[in-house]
């Protein structure tokens, strides 16, 4: 949300048109003041978790957002909280392949080889 909107919303659409008294200033800026401390406490909590391995997917287990787990040799992370058995690479919405899984090597036969 803008601060246009943020003002808005608290004072209504005139207080945008006036000269606005030093009170409503301050309500305006205690506002604002109160998102940014918001948002700044939600990044602090999304930071200090850093990523979350959760080993091998389990089709009994809900998953958090950023959650990382293998499934099927690949490694997967949450897009958003998940319910019981939104399985990784089924769920599409849900999961994000991190990384692929390998493949086995294949050896190809060639007139040399006896």
């Amino acid at each position: 949300m803008s601060v246009k909107e943020e003002m808005e919303r608290q004072f209504g659409n005139k207080a945008l048109e006036r000269v606005i008294k030093a009170g409503e200033f301050f309500d305006a800026l205690d506002a604002i003041t109160e998102a940014i401390q918001s948002l700044k406490a939600r990044v602090e909590l999304l930071e200090g978790r850093g990523i979350e391995f959760a080993g091998s997917w389990q089709r009994a287990l809900p998953y958090r957002r950023g959650t990382v787990v293998t499934a099927s040799g690949a490694m997967w992370t949450a897009l958003r909280d998940t319910t019981e058995g939104e399985q990784p690479g089924k769920a599409l919405e849900a999961w994000q392949l991190s990384a692929k899984s390998a493949r086995p090597a294949v050896r190809l036969k060639t007139g040399r080889e006896q």
